[in-house]
């Protein structure tokens, strides 16, 4: 508990027509569904298959080391987390009324049913990265060891929502530090894009728009609605 881990789920396509899905996850026991936490997951995005077509999907987590300490599940004896995918076909032609029942759902749900505009103010502190992810740093690094894709990044994170920076929806701070492989898909892309050319010693805010972070999918695991502006 408290390690990074990267996992992969197998999907084969085994009719003749091509296919477009969604994930979604359930983990057991029930109980150890609060420790679990993912990172980047191949169930944030719709996924296509092509007719036969078989797909390795990665989903990058750790379990909360506070798991070892549940009573519920020392009670049970559980010492093992099962994680389980159902994939559901997205395609329009085979569930036209999907979309409509989603966001009926989320209109009275309060939530988002589009991105949200995302802007990048102006000011001598704001560095643009690309038309959705800007930085500001508050701390200059070492001028050594920068971040370059195929390298191991090892950082204290701390991810949070910009409309309101009182809600923290991850920290590592007290805690081991986060480690990933830079520019190949383990975190999502507006991370990626915002740490790339840091280095070490450097502290810096990335702020991304929806499409670079969660989407149109959120994180159920930290609470983030779909179409949210993050901030790691």
């Amino acid at each position: 508990p408290g390690e990074t881990c990267l996992a992969f789920f197998t999907a084969k396509n085994n009719s003749s027509r091509v296919i477009t899905g969604i994930s979604t996850y359930n983990v057991t026991p029930y109980e150890a569904g609060a420790y679990f936490n993912k990172i980047q997951c191949f169930c944030f995005d719709e996924q296509t298959l092509n007719p036969g077509e078989e797909l390795d999907m990665p989903v990058f987590f750790y379990i909360d080391p506070e798991f070892v300490y549940d009573p519920d599940l020392i009670r049970r004896k559980s010492h093992e987390v099962q994680l389980h995918y159902t994939f559901y076909d997205t395609d329009i032609q085979h569930s036209r009324f999907q979309q409509a029942s989603k966001d009926i759902s989320a209109f009275f749900r309060g939530e988002r049913m589009s991105p949200p505009d995302f802007t990048i103010p102006s000011g001598d502190d704001i560095e643009t990265v690309n038309d959705e992810v800007y930085k500001t740093t508050s701390r200059k690094g070492y001028e050594k060891d920068f971040v370059v894709p195929g390298v191991t990044v090892v950082c204290h994170v701390t991810g949070f929502l910009p409309d309101d920076e009182d809600k923290i929806f991850w920290s590592t701070k007290g805690g081991n530090p986060f480690s990933y492989k830079a520019g190949v898909g383990t975190v999502i892309d507006g991370w990626d894009e915002g740490v790339d050319g840091m280095s070490e010693g450097e502290i810096s805010k990335i702020y991304m728009s929806s499409k670079k972070g969660y989407g149109k999918i959120g994180n159920r695991s930290w609470n983030i609605p779909a179409h949210t502006k993050h901030c790691f």
